[in-house]
C-alpha cells in the first residue's frame, strides 16, 4: 500500500515527515513499528544492502515514539494506525544517533555533539547529571560513559525508558578497514555499545542498522541480548525494507514492471524476493531504466579483494546473468579478517552478498555434517551493470602504468594502434578463448584498465546518433572507442573499419565539449585475438 502522489517521487530524503507533509509518494512500512515494539529483544540488529529504506525506516520510527511531537496525524490511513500498539505513538524519549556521519578524524567530537543534542532536546541543563555536565563542558572529556550516563538521567527524569536507534553503525569501520585507525576505532564502537547497549535496565529498546553483520567476536562480545536480522534467514522483518512484488505491481503498469523487474529485482531476503527501492523510485522520478544504484565504498574493498577465480567468475557473470557460483557463506564477517588478502570465497561472497552486489539461492540444505551450499549470481541487470563498470579495475594483476604510456603515442596513429593491440594480446591471453560475445569483454576489460590508471571514462552513453561504446579522454585527447566482434581471424581487418565507419557515421564524437583532439579507434576482435585501427577525426 502506497499513499501520496505517485507523480511526486523524493529520492532524497529520509524523512518520513517530508513526506506525509509534502504529499510525496510513500510506500506504507510503517509495520516496521510494530515489529519492533512487538520484538522482546532488547537491542536488534538490521542489516540490508544500502538505500534499500534504512534510514527511512529509523525515522519513521523516530518519529512515531518521541514524547517531545504530536505526530499521530502523521500515520493517517497507515497500517500502523489500526494496529494494536499505536497507543504508543509520542511516548518515549529517543536517542537518534546517525554513524554515517562519523569521520576517522573527528569521530569523537561528532559523537559528543550527537550526545549533546540529544541531551538538549529532553533535558535542561540544570537536569544533567555532574559527570555529564562534566563531559560537555570539558572540551578534551571523551568518555565513552557519557553514552550511558544521558541514558540513565533521562530514565531517571523521565521515569520512562528512552529507545536508542543507532543508523549505519558499520559505515565508519567498513570505510576504515585498511586504515591505519580501525583497531583504534574498533575498540571505540565496541565500547560505546558494551558500556551503553549491554544488559542496560534504563534503556527500552536499542534498533541498529548496517550492511553487514560483523561477528560477535569483532563488535557486540559478551552480547546476550541482540537479536540479528539479517538477509540470510526468513524472519518477520523481510518485508519491511525494499520493494515487495504486490507493492511494485501497485505502483507500475504491466509494461513498466516488466522492464522493472529485469532492471532491479531479485534481492533475496530470506525466502523472498524483492525489488531495491531506491532504483525503483528513480525509475518513476525520472521515467527511465538506468544505472541509479551508485557505486560504494563496500564495491572498492570487493575490487581490493580480487584474484583471478574470482575475476574469471565475475565476468562470467557479467556476460552471461545465468551463470552462478556455487559455495559455501558465512553470514557472519569479521572485518579484521576481511581485511586480509588470503580471504576466503565464502567469506568474499558474503560480503557481497551482505553489500547488495550479489545475491544467493540455497542450493542444498545443511544435513549437521555436509555444510548448506548456495548459488550465487548477479541479481538483475542494474547489478550488472555496476559490476561491468568496475570490476576490472583489478581484473589483472600486473601494473597497468604502461596504458597511460600508449596514450601518450596516440598522435602517431599507427604506432598508437599496435601497441594497443599489444597490450590487449598480452592481457587478456589467459582468458578462455570461446567466448561467446568477445567484444564485450574487451570493452568492460579497456573500461576498468583505463580508470585504473586514472583516465575519464564514460560507457555506452547516448551521443549524436546512437550510444558509443567507450570514450575514454585524458589531459591531451579523446578516444572513441566502437567494438565489433569478428567470425573468423580473417576479418579482423573488416569489422575494425566498419567499427571506424559506425563512429563516423553515428557522429559518437558530438557529444564532446573540449577542444582537445578526437581519435577514433576501431576495435574488432576473435577469441583472443584483436584488431585496433586508429584516425584522428
Amino acid at each position: 500500500m502506497y499513499v501520496g502522489d505517485k507523480n511526486k517521487i523524493n529520492v532524497s530524503s529520509s524523512r518520513f515527515a517530508e513526506f506525509i507533509n509534502n504529499n510525496n509518494l510513500y510506500v506504507d512500512k510503517t509495520a516496521f513499528i510494530e515489529h519492533v515494539l512487538k520484538d522482546p529483544s532488547n537491542v536488534l540488529l538490521f542489516t540490508r544492502p544500502r538505500r534499500t529504506g534504512k534510514s527511512l525506516n529509523m525515522n519513521t520510527l523516530a518519529t512515531f515514539l518521541d514524547c517531545k511531537q504530536d505526530t499521530a496525524h502523521l500515520f493517517k490511513g497507515l497500517y500502523i494506525e489500526s494496529s494494536e500498539t499505536f497507543n504508543e505513538i509520542n511516548k518515549y524519549p529517543v536517542i537518534y544517533l546517525n554513524f554515517k556521519e562519523l569521520r576517522v578524524n573527528d569521530y569523537k567530537w561528532r559523537f559528543k555533539h550527537f550526545l549533546l543534542e540529544a541531551a538538549s532536546r529532553y533535558l535542561e541543563e540544570a537536569q544533567f547529571i555532574p559527570t555529564l555536565t562534566d563531559y560537555f563542558n570539558d572540551r578534551d572529556n571523551y568518555t565513552t560513559g557519557a553514552f550511558l550516563d544521558l541514558i540513565k538521567n533521562i530514565y531517571s527524569v523521565y521515569g520512562v525508558k528512552p529507545y536508542v536507534l543507532i543508523d549505519e553503525y558499520d559505515k565508519i569501520l567498513m570505510d576504515n578497514v585498511y586504515a591505519a585507525e580501525y583497531e583504534t576505532l574498533r575498540r571505540w564502537v565496541t565500547d560505546i555499545f558494551d558500556s551503553a547497549l549491554k544488559d542496560n535496565p534504563a534503556l527500552a529498546q536499542c534498533v541498529l542498522t548496517g550492511v553487514t553483520r560483523i561477528s560477535k567476536e569483532s563488535m557486540f562480545s559478551g552480547f546476550n541480548n541482540l537479536a540479528v536480522y539479517d538477509i540470510f534467514t526468513n524472519k518477520t522483518y523481510d518485508r519491511d525494507f525494499s520493494l515487495t512484488e504486490s507493492e511494485a505491481q501497485e505502483l507500475l503498469t504491466t509494461e513498466a514492471l516488466a522492464a522493472v523487474k529485469e532492471w532491479y529485482n531479485n534481492i533475496r531476503v530470506g525466502k523472498t524476493k524483492l525489488y531495491n527501492i531506491y532504483s525503483v523510485m528513480s525509475y518513476l522520478h525520472y521515467g527511465r531504466v538506468d544505472n541509479y544504484w551508485a557505486k560504494s565504498g563496500t564495491l572498492d574493498m570487493l575490487i581490493a579483494l580480487m584474484n583471478k577465480r574470482r575475476a574469471d567468475n565475475l565476468l562470467e557473470m557479467i556476460e552471461n546473468r545465468n551463470h552462478f557460483v556455487i559455495t559455501e557463506l558465512q553470514p557472519r564477517l569479521s572485518l579484521k579478517n576481511i581485511a586480509q588478502a588470503n580471504l576466503a570465497d565464502s567469506h568474499y561472497y558474503s560480503l557481497a552478498i551482505q553489500a547488495g552486489y550479489l545475491t544467493f539461492d540455497v542450493e542444498s540444505e545443511q544435513d549437521g555434517i555436509v555444510p548448506a551450499m548456495y548459488r550465487v549470481y548477479i541479481p538483475n541487470l542494474e547489478l550488472q551493470r555496476v559490476w561491468r563498470d568496475f570490476i576490472l579495475e583489478f581484473v589483472v594483476e600486473v601494473p597497468t602504468a604502461d596504458l597511460r604510456d600508449i596514450f601518450k603515442t596516440i598522435g602517431d596513429t599507427d604506432d598508437f594502434s599496435m601497441q594497443l593491440k599489444d597490450f590487449i594480446d598480452f592481457r587478456l591471453s589467459y582468458f578462455d578463448a570461446d567466448k561467446k560475445e568477445p567484444e564485450k569483454m574487451y570493452h568492460v576489460f579497456l573500461f576498468g584498465m583505463a580508470l585504473g590508471v586514472g583516465f575519464t571514462c564514460t560507457s555506452n552513453k547516448e551521443s549524436g546518433f546512437g550510444r558509443y561504446d567507450l570514450l575514454i579522454a585524458g589531459d591531451t585527447f579523446n578516444a572513441v572507442l566502437e567494438f565489433k566482434r569478428a567470425g573468423s581471424a580473417n576479418e579482423l581487418m573488416q569489422k575494425a573499419d566498419e567499427a571506424l565507419r559506425q563512429i563516423e557515421k553515428r557522429k559518437y564524437y558530438a557529444g564532446i565539449a573540449n577542444s582537445n583532439p578526437i581519435y577514433k579507434v576501431g576495435i574488432s576482435c576473435y577469441k583472443t585475438e584483436c584488431m585496433v585501427k586508429t584516425i584522428l577525426h
